[in-house]
């Protein structure tokens, strides 16, 4: 799956959902130095059984002497969730502090979010959509916005090539809010809904957001190259509990009580430019209540059926 080899990474974030596949496949074939706080010893062991070097950093902290002089490639994927009163220094910062130290880099390849545009009714978002702040996460969204905007800025300062990838909904054994939903139709309680609109998303499984962040780093550019990265099979959230209601036996159940209004990534520049997707919607939620028991900290896991269950 690898399109980088014998290069020196820094994976930022890497105990979380996204970053830790994604350090774990890079580990294969380059050194990679695994940023995290590392809260969790559990992680850190799983990490360095791939191979990665853990490195234990808080994000916040404005000295980097602790991370490596040099690197090839960076993978900005920390993130620190609001209300925290580092937030902003996390999410935001912190791209500055790293686009600094590793202004020499090949390619930065920064996680941004798709709540960071302007809601533009039912129709899928575009790479050219304007800003604005989602419903329930408009800090989270201010941070996100104001980290593309010096990532943009500093890429021309430092003539440093930036991929900028907007994530929507990125899902799979370890979690994300798919998973989320797949354990809640297992129990048996109410997923929330948006009411009155199709909550219409696009989840991208595990193997297809990790083989995108990789290919992301070879079109970085000078100016930074943005670009949805989801799954190319939109899908209502009630179709995909129903398909999980399916395996597990059960009956989802809906209330429509969400703050967020739904969105959905136009995909059609990143199959031009990082390829196509290649899990399915139904195969995507299949792997996730098959492969439970890997769920970050191992404490949640999707029950149902027998044969799936722990």
């Amino acid at each position: 799956m690898s399109g980088l080899k014998g290069k020196r990474i820094l994976v930022t974030g890497a105990s979380g959902l996204v970053a830790f596949p994604v350090a774990r496949e890079l580990a294969r074939d380059n050194e990679v130095f695994a940023v995290a706080r590392w809260s969790d010893p559990a992680q850190k062991k799983l990490i360095e059984k791939t191979g990665a070097q853990p490195v234990t950093f808080d994000m916040a902290n404005e000295d980097l002497s602790v991370l490596p002089k040099t690197v090839d490639v960076v993978i900005n994927y920390g993130v620190l969730p609001f209300p925290h009163k580092d937030s902003f220094s996390v999410n935001t910062a912190a791209a500055g502090r790293l686009a600094r130290r590793y202004r020499e880099a090949e390619a930065f390849v920064h996680g941004s979010t798709g709540s960071a545009y302007e809601y533009q009714g039912e129709r899928p978002l575009k790479e050219e959509d304007p800003y604005g702040l989602h419903a329930s996460i408009e800090m989270y969204a201010t941070s996100k916005i104001a980290s593309e905007f010096l990532l943009q800025h500093l890429s021309v300062d430092y003539a440093l090539p930036v991929t900028i990838v907007r994530i929507f909904t990125f899902y799979g054994p370890r979690g994300g809010a798919v998973t989320q939903r797949i354990d809640q139709v297992a129990r048996g309680l109410p997923v929330s809904i948006y009411p009155g609109f199709k909550n219409i998303s696009t989840p991208l499984y595990e193997d297809d957001y990790v083989e995108k962040t990789i290919a992301a780093a070879g079109i970085a550019k000078v100016g930074a190259e943005t670009v949805n990265v989801g799954g190319t099979e939109p899908v209502t959230i009630q179709e995909y509990c129903r398909m999980a209601g399916e395996i597990l036996g059960r009956e989802p159940i809906f209330v429509e009580n969400s703050r967020a209004w739904p969105i959905w990534a136009d995909t059609t520049k990143m199959v031009k430019l990082l390829g196509p997707n290649k899990v399915s919607m139904r195969e995507g939620i299949r792997r996730t209540i098959e492969l439970a028991d890997q769920r970050i900290g191992g404490a949640h896991h999707v029950v149902g059926t027998p044969a799936l269950s722990e």
